[in-house]
């Protein structure tokens, strides 16, 4: 090899390095300054000041401006008529969309992958609906493990589809965290179906894909209505 060729090989390695950082910059800027704007959601009168989140969370202000353009376009942020940026309050049309979106993906991946789901698979996610049954059984059972490990199993289910932009979309979707303190003081083991992914694991080891989109759509439509309750008795936004 030339030393020009070289020396391009060289330029070629450092760029590439460069873009892997550069992504990863954008990714923790997203997913941190995506965190502090749920935990914000209600507290609407608070600006998002991203010099100070920028300390926060080591990352460049640039990349959370990328990043805050995506959280507006996602609804989760809004603007002022001054250009100031605040945590969106979390309405029922808002966490409506969220779900109907989450549902839509769930639905998408069951209608294109049941026949071909392999049984090493089917075991991750009988593991995790094994786990949450053993949680609800739990003198006290703990919510957040119970959404933790609910996550883990629908993030599994989604993944069937080999699609990390499909994954990562919907993760985006996922606002448990608004609304999981609502519920935690409440018998909230006996608010929705804690059933739910015992029977569609059943349902996807069968390859009955009637019966497995029948309960995703009826284990999100239960979610759904007990979060618009949680949002109405708070006044209509959270």
């Amino acid at each position: 090899m030339t030393a020009r060729g070289h020396a391009m090989e060289q330029e070629q390695e450092q760029a590439a390095r460069y873009g892997a950082f550069e992504r990863a910059q954008d990714r923790a800027a997203y997913e941190g300054l995506r965190d502090l704007v749920l935990a914000r959601a209600g507290r609407t009168v608070e600006a998002i000041d991203l010099h100070a989140i920028g300390e926060e969370l080591d990352v460049e202000t640039r990349c959370l401006e990328h990043a805050l353009v995506r959280l507006h376009a996602e609804s989760l942020v809004i603007r002022d008529e001054w250009g100031t940026y605040r945590a969106s309050p979390l309405t029922v049309e808002l966490a409506d969309g969220l779900f109907d979106a989450r549902t839509a993906i769930e639905i998408g991946v069951i209608d294109s992958r049941i026949d071909e789901i392999a049984l090493a698979e089917l075991a991750v996610l009988e593991d995790f609906a094994r786990q949450l049954a053993s949680i609800v059984k739990e003198p006290l059972p703990d919510l957040a493990r119970f959404l933790a490990t609910s996550h883990d199993y629908h993030t599994h289910l989604v993944g069937l589809a080999h699609s990390q932009p499909l994954t990562e979309a919907y993760l985006r979707l996922g606002i448990s965290k608004l609304w999981r303190a609502s519920i935690a003081d409440l018998d909230w083991w006996n608010l929705f179906d804690v059933q739910h992914h015992t029977a569609l694991t059943a349902a996807l080891r069968e390859r009955d894909r009637k019966r497995a989109k029948a309960l995703v759509y009826e284990h999100h439509l239960q979610v759904k209505t007990l979060v618009r309750d949680v949002i109405r008795a708070g006044g209509g936004s959270l």
